[in-house]
């Protein structure tokens, strides 16, 4: 036995497995950081490991955050009612250039010991400011601390007006990709992971994101980008003559490991490309709202298929990282939408949450639902306390 070793009894248990079982009474057994076994109460044997009884309470797979941005844990509030323009040269960048390594440290441990409260255990982190070297390294280190598992996107940024401050080289930025995941992929018995993070397509060259997608296969792992939204669409229209999806589309950017975040106003070309390839989507309700972007169409992206997965986005867009406050956003935005309560429905979304972010992470034979032999990441809900 270890220290970790856990029974859990008495459980109403959520799987997310793909039977959806539940199981209304229920024990599960934590062992080494794994789940090896689970079952009702009435095949329960007490064993010599400490009990954890949850009676009256609900066992969740831990929510999977798929975006945020870690540094604007300092930042909350700012910008308020501007549009997205406005906030970027009035709001963020009167800070990104200013940050030191401790603030990322900081940042990182607050980003962590958020998730947690919200019953949060994987977040990835967009991490883009680098307005001096360490920063993806201090942030790491904070949210080692706290021991969430962690996708580092480390973000590039090489080209453009936006945060201009912390626009570096392509080589630069590459170089200092390819060091971080070589010192911090997989680290950790895996709970670290690098992942690589154009910005925009009007922060990021051509060059930059062909080269972050040689990284992600180099690595075996993935890239992430702001995608289909208002100002991006804007951009790519007048860079290159159409809708951002498909010129990323066109250099082989889309596929199974790639993460679109936002996708307010994508077309209908842009969602077949995005269904076809296998690419996933991060959901963001409150950033979109906030910002004043629009309601993504996400019951569309269900009916096509997409893997769509949530995200807080960092709090100068939302105030907080509270997964389950962006649980309740995403039903009741479609809802409205639609003008249709049945449009889309609770479990639809708890999936989203936790196998749809474990999927787009590809990392679902490990999390996202609480089967024997994967992680024990999970939370428990007593929906009878306040």
């Amino acid at each position: 036995m270890t220290g970790g070793d856990l029974d859990i009894i008495n459980a109403h248990l959520v799987t997310i497995d793909s039977e959806w079982t539940e199981i209304h009474s229920g024990f599960m057994l934590l062992r080494g950081g794994r789940i090896t076994s689970l079952g009702p109460m009435s095949e329960y044997q007490k064993s010599s490991a400490a009990q954890h009884d949850c009676s009256g309470s609900f066992v969740f797979p831990g929510l999977i955050n798929t975006h945020t941005h870690s540094f604007q844990t300092l930042t909350r509030g700012i910008g308020e009612g501007l549009g997205v323009w406005d906030w970027f040269s009035k709001a963020i960048d009167r800070v990104v250039g200013h940050l030191t390594v401790g603030d990322a440290r900081t940042a990182g441990q607050l980003t962590a010991l958020e998730a947690v409260l919200s019953g949060t255990t994987t977040v990835v982190d967009y991490n883009y400011p680098h307005p001096r070297p360490g920063m993806a390294e201090a942030t790491i280190a904070g949210m080692r601390e706290v021991g969430v598992r962690t996708v580092l996107a480390r973000g590039i940024l090489d080209t453009g007006t936006v945060h201009a401050e912390i626009v570096h080289s392509t080589s630069v930025e590459v170089a200092a990709c390819r060091e971080l995941a070589t010192a911090y992929h997989r680290s950790d018995e895996d709970r670290i992971r690098i992942w690589f993070a154009p910005y925009t397509i009007f922060s990021a060259s051509r060059e930059a994101l062909i080269a972050s997608r040689d990284l992600a296969k180099e690595f075996d792992t993935g890239v992430t980008i702001h995608a289909t939204t208002p100002s991006t669409l804007e951009a790519a229209l007048d860079m290159y003559g159409t809708t951002d999806i498909v010129f990323e589309n066109s250099i082989d950017f889309l596929g199974p490991r790639t993460l679109l975040v936002h996708c307010t106003h994508p077309t209908r070309e842009d969602l077949t490309l995005i269904a076809g390839t296998g690419s996933s989507i991060s959901h963001n309700p409150a950033s979109n709202a906030y910002l004043g972007e629009g309601v993504a169409p996400v019951v569309e992206m269900m009916r096509l298929g997409i893997n769509t997965s949530l995200g807080s986005d960092g709090p100068s867009s939302n105030n907080n990282q509270d997964m389950l406050q962006v649980m309740k956003l995403t039903g009741l935005l479609q809802k409205l939408e639609h003008r249709d309560p049945s449009v889309i429905m609770a479990r639809d979304i708890v999936r989203m949450a936790t196998m749809g972010g474990a999927l787009a992470l590809d990392w679902a034979e490990d999390i996202g639902s609480l089967e024997v032999g994967k992680c024990a990441d999970l939370f428990v809900l007593n929906p009878w306390h306040p």
